[in-house]
């Protein structure tokens, strides 16, 4: 913990409401570096709502990082990519005869905002 408090800014609000360090995950429970075992109720902020580390998607990740697969493209066309947005349209949109398109966001809320101002502005 000296090194947090020694060198990183203060202005991060989670870490000091947890004064702990997290080394490990497995589905909805993070382990501290004493093994206790605590819930993960952020969730990485609702990108992890499948769990860390779930069983059933880390061997489909492995295979795909080990085979040099692409973890970032930011809004790039990728097999990946593609893949996805053809399954999603024949599993999701078709059967319930939806006629929308897709729109990738990065990480932030500012690339979320970007992207409804762009649109607003097709409209």
């Amino acid at each position: 913990m000296k090194i947090f408090d020694e060198i990183e800014s203060e202005v991060q609000s989670y870490a000091r409401s947890f004064p702990r360090v997290f080394n490990r995950a497995k589905m909805e429970h993070l382990y501290d570096e004493e093994e206790n075992e605590y819930l993960d109720f952020l969730a990485g902020a609702g990108t992890i709502n499948y769990g860390h580390n779930n069983p059933l998607f880390k061997p489909l990740l492995m295979d795909y990082i080990e085979n040099d697969g692409i973890t970032h493209g930011l809004d790039m066309h990728t097999k990946a990519k593609g893949e996805f947005l053809e399954a999603f349209n024949e599993k999701i949109l078709k059967p319930r005869d939806l006629d929308y398109v897709m729109q990738f966001t990065g990480p932030t809320g500012t690339n979320a905002v970007e992207a409804a101002l762009k649109l607003a502005r097709n409209i």
